[in-house]
This record gives structure tokens, sequence and C-alpha cells, in this order.
């Protein structure tokens, strides 16, 4: 196990250059760590599926004894004294964390482009964005350097990166995780996930998060969470054709259909439907995460406002313009746009469609209106995403295939609330159609050096 420890480290040493997926590397307390689990282990007494394993936290998260950066430079030397409730549960669990990873600014973005620490890049051409905010738990996971990491989503900050790095990203239902100890971006959507290799390790990772699967619910008859034997056929799989094929790139497009008629070739049945309320998601999650962020941010903002990066700072002078009513009418859009997905759920048993809607991206481009009818590429990626960010459903991302150019394409199931054991079920049951997901390369290309991760 220590043995595998030094591996590691040594794997995340040599990809950091490339990638740059971590802003802290705890080499020490890893191997304390990772030296108590192998006792343990030889005595007999195993904690849990996650015992000895080595998993990376998003550095948004509070970990005891080690700087919480938030990826921003105004917490760059903050050192909590107390575990976000998430990482006592690894920690509880018997796992190794061996180091805290990249993310957006305060997670204000979605292309892990920071101006403090460095971009991310992806593992599969880190010239890219990973997205964001959770990219260097992507990178981290995607490229191999460990089974399992902790990210965030408000508005899609574990999908969007999943599904452009080629990792598994699971959403759980609003506040099925704690999110005490994890600095907020707007709490009434915060989100704490695990992004993993395949969905089996997301399966294990959110029975652990859960405390050991202790009301992690969504199980129906004969959907154990660690049933191979999960059936495909009679699922009502739903797609909201009219929104998740818009403005879609076209080798998107394809590889989602592909999934769909692969799910459909194994027993599950696929019927479009229409969700009217999806329309204008994006400006409704605007006009209610920017203000939640200028009140948790007023302690700083705007007296502290260079130190910001230009995107964040920008984002909260943007908030300051939306008025309280706007933001209420928001907020009530929200809820209409929540009773029509519930209503949906009622007669299908998942909703389906890409992840997002274009592929990995240069991060220059991330402001530029280079998309159809000008759309931004940033606020692109989180168009699909947001609908079950507002509703606060459970969603997962899964590959489903590469592009011409080999960058990774997601396919996006969600569910009911508490549905995750559902979720998990049908995206390992489409693994298994899909068959085996390949490693991304191994070389970097064209990427810049990246600033050496502080020891921690």
């Amino acid at each position: 196990m220590t043995r595998r420890l030094e591996d590691t480290l040594a794997a995340i040493r040599r990809a950091q250059p490339r990638l740059n997926a971590f802003i802290t590397i705890t080499a020490e307390s890893a191997r304390e760590e990772a030296a108590q689990a192998e006792r343990e282990l030889a005595a007999g007494a195993p904690r849990s599926a996650l015992h000895g394993v080595c998993v990376a936290v998003k550095d948004l998260v509070a970990t005891q004894g080690v700087r919480t950066t938030a990826g921003s430079r105004i917490l760059g030397d903050w050192v909590p004294t107390r575990d976000a409730e998430v990482v006592w549960a690894l920690r509880e669990a018997g796992a190794v964390m061996v180091g805290k990873t990249n993310t957006h600014e305060f997670a204000f973005g979605t292309t892990n482009d920071n101006p403090h620490y460095g971009a991310t890049g992806n593992p599969w051409n880190p010239a890219l964005t990973t997205g964001g905010s959770s990219g260097g738990s992507a990178a981290a996971v995607a490229a191999g350097l460990v089974p399992v990491a902790l990210g965030t989503d408000t508005a899609g900050s574990i999908r969007i990166p999943a599904a452009l790095c080629g990792a598994v990203g699971l959403k759980p239902t609003y506040g099925a995780l704690s999110a005490r100890g994890v600095v907020p971006l707007a709490r009434s959507l915060d989100t704490i996930g695990p992004l993993a290799r395949t969905v089996e390790d997301a399966r294990k990772a959110f029975e652990v998060l859960k405390r050991e699967g202790s009301g992690a619910g969504g199980w129906g008859p004969g959907e154990q969470p660690d049933d191979r034997g999960f059936s495909l056929r009679g699922l009502k799989i739903g797609v909201p054709e009219h929104y998740v094929f818009d403005r879609v790139d076209s080798e998107v497009e394809a590889a989602v259909r592909d999934a769909l008629r692969a799910l459909a070739d194994a027993g599950a049945e696929v019927r479009t439907i229409t969700v009217p309320e999806l329309v204008g998601c994006v400006d409704v999650g605007i006009a209610i995460v920017r203000p939640e962020a200028l009140a948790y941010h007023r302690r700083w903002y705007p007296e502290r406002a260079d130190e910001y990066g230009q995107d964040v700072a920008q984002a909260l002078a943007g908030a300051r313009d939306i008025t309280p009513a706007a933001h209420a009418a928001a907020k009530q859009t929200r809820r209409q746009i929540t009773l029509a997905l519930k209503r949906a759920l009622a007669d299908v048993d998942v909703l389906a469609g890409p992840t997002v809607p274009i592929l990995a991206f240069p991060n220059a481009d991330a402001f530029r209106p280079v998309l159809p009818g000008g759309e931004l590429p940033r606020h692109a990626l989180t168009r699909l995403t947001y609908p079950f960010s507002l509703s606060r459903l459970p969603a997962i991302s899964v590959p489903c295939a590469l592009s011409r150019h080999h960058l990774p394409i997601g396919l996006q199931l969600a569910g009911g609330p508490g549905q995750e054991g559902r979720l998990l079920a049908v995206a390992a049951a489409f693994e298994r159609v899909r068959g085996a997901w390949p490693a991304p390369p191994l070389e970097a290309r064209g990427s810049a050096l990246a600033p050496e991760p502080r020891q921690g």
C-alpha cells in the first residue's frame, strides 16, 4: 500500500507540469495515512471500500491542517482547523488524501483557467480546457492519478469537467451530502459529489460519503448498488430533444444519439418528451447564482477587488446589476422548472441527453462569441447542466464516445430526488454496453509549464 502511494505521488509529480491538476500535494500526511491504513488491513480491519485508496479533494473543501485556497489569492494562506464533513467521511473510511486539486477561482467559472495557480490541462490535450470548476479533480481522475476525487457542482461544475475530460461525475440530490466546510458559491444550489474513473468507483465513493450508505436512497427492487445483473429492459428514458439537441456540436449529437440507440438495443424504451420550461435556464441560473455569490463575497468585494481574477471580479460586479425583483423572479421560474422536470420524471425513469453541447476548446475562446448566435463557450457549457442544478435533482455524466480528434463526449442522465441509486445502476449498465474506455494520451501537447504545487 505504501508502495502504491509512492507510485501515485511520483505519477502526480510527472503529470503536474502538463496538467497542473493540483494546488497542494500532501505527501507527508498521505504517507502517515497510508501506513495507518496498511496496519489496519494487516490486522484484518478494513474500514470501507476506499480503505487505503488514494483520493484527491477539490481545493474548495476545507481540510484540517492543509491550506484551502478556493483557487483564490484571498484565501491563499487559509489553513482550516477542521475538516469539511465530506473530508471527515473520507478519513473515517480510511481513504488516503494525496492533495488538493485545482479549481476555477472560488468555483465561479467553467474553465479552470485560474489566474493565481495556472490553468488545468485536459488529459486528452493539455492545450484545451478541462471545464470547471472541478477541473483539477476531473483531470486527476481521467489521467489515472487517483481513482476518486471530490468535486462541487452549482451549475455543472462536476459534470462539465467530467464530460470534457472523460471521467464519471455524480451530482447528487441537493443536500444529500453535507456542504458544511465547503467555501460557498451559491448556497441554494451548491452540491458535493465524486468524480471517478468508473461508475463503480463513483458508487463506492458516494456510499462512503453517505457514511457507508446510511440513508442513501433510490434503490428500487432488484437495483442494489453492486448488482451487476441490473437490466435496462423496460427502463423508460425521456429525451427532451427540443432542448438537449438544440445548438449542439454535430459530433456531440451523433455520439449521444448512438449512446441512446445502444441503450434501446439493450432493452430500454427511449422516448422523446417536451419540457418547454427548460428554455432560458442559463439566464435563470445567473440571476440566482450571482447575487448569492455577491452576498458571500461582500466581506472582501469590492474593497479587495484587485485581488480577484478579471472574470470573477466582472461577475461580482455584474451581480450588483441584478435587482432583488429579478432575483425573486428567477427563483419563481426555478420552481416552475423543478415542477416541470418532476412531472416529466413521473412518466419516465430517467432523463438523458448530452452533458455539454460542445467539445473542449482553448481557454482563450471562453469569452469569445464563437458559437452559433454569438453564444459564449463558457455559457454554453452550463446550458444542459443548469436544469438539474436549478431543480436540485441528481444527475451523472458518463463518457460515451471520443470525437474524431479524440476528445471525450459525455452522456448525462438525471433522475428524481434521492434516485442516485437508479442513476448509478443505469450508468453502470451503459458502461457495460459501451465497453472499455480508453486511457488519454500520456504526452503533453503544447501545454505551458505549471507553477510548482506547494508541498503540504
